[in-house]
């Protein structure tokens, strides 16, 4: 695994302890994040998030007391990475834990980044072990997420065809809505500063109604591998002066709409692309 990134913590506990809040359901709620179930080997489950982001996992291996291994993709249509928890005595009520996260297909800057997000998870792993009380984050600023697609004709950032994927309307001249649809209906938000430039970046943001803010989008398209990289990231979401718990369910509804929209949009690079 050389193209890990790893973090090693020492946590005030000993590993007969911190082996539950890795593994079952109720203590990992503490400090990480909502499973679906109890892991099993083999079985797939959910890692959710309050503000809408999300895993899908499935183990590959449980060795009690020892290891945890599984795979998983972000937003259930990432990229398949592997984590691997690796848990050691260290003295006296202490241990050792070490989280391997491999992708060989990550950016220096991505791993710098990944590394910071995996510190602050076992930072507050620790602080839970400590004083037992939880020690989640409540909202991340940026949504943000990438699929691979097929090398092929597609040009899923190029006008019109973005707008077969993108939940964005025209209003006769230019782009001018982008539209959140889940249960409740669809709603539409007015679009601001759009600027394309095909098949390389989109850039735009979105009016927030009662609110003085605009999230900025950002959706970009790069060689990987055979394929392409479709990524993007929504800023701003922490910054709208919304209570909570509104400005979570917000946060939810946008990332339900932009896991569809990446899905869409992999399923006609795949159609597009035709057999094999």
């Amino acid at each position: 695994m050389s193209d890990a990134v790893r973090v090693t913590a020492r946590l005030p506990a000993p590993p007969a302890r911190v082996w539950p809040a890795l593994t079952e359901p109720a203590r990992v709620a503490r400090w990480f994040g909502d499973l679906a179930g109890p892991l099993t080997v083999g079985e797939d489950n959910r890692l959710g998030f309050d503000d809408g982001d999300f895993f899908t996992l499935r183990p590959t291996a449980l060795v009690p007391g020892r290891t945890v291994e599984f795979d998983w993709r972000f937003l259930g249509v990432g990229k398949r990475q592997r984590v691997v928890w690796t848990l050691e005595p260290a003295g006296p009520g202490a241990a050792l834990l070490t989280v391997a996260d491999h992708d060989d297909s990550r950016t220096p800057a991505e791993a710098a980044q990944l590394h910071e997000g995996w510190t602050d998870f076992l930072d507050r792993l620790a602080r839970h072990l400590s004083t037992g009380r939880d020690a989640r984050y409540a909202l991340r600023d940026d949504i943000d997420g990438a699929i691979d697609l097929p090398a092929g004709p597609y040009r899923p950032l190029a006008h019109p065809t973005l707008l077969d994927w993108l939940p964005v309307a025209e209003d006769g001249f230019r782009p001018a809505w982008f539209f959140v649809i889940d249960d409740e209906g669809p709603r539409r938000f007015a679009l601001r500063e759009w600027e394309l430039r095909e098949d390389e970046k989109l850039t735009f943001t979105v009016a927030i109604p009662e609110t003085a803010g605009t999230p900025a989008a950002r959706v970009t398209l790069a060689p990987v591998g055979a394929g392409l990289r479709l990524s993007f990231a929504h800023r701003g979401w922490t910054a709208l002066g919304l209570p909570d718990g509104r400005a979570q369910e917000l946060r939810r509804r946008f990332t339900a709409t932009w896991v569809a929209s990446l899905a869409s949009a992999r399923d006609r690079a795949r159609a597009a692309a035709g057999p094999g």
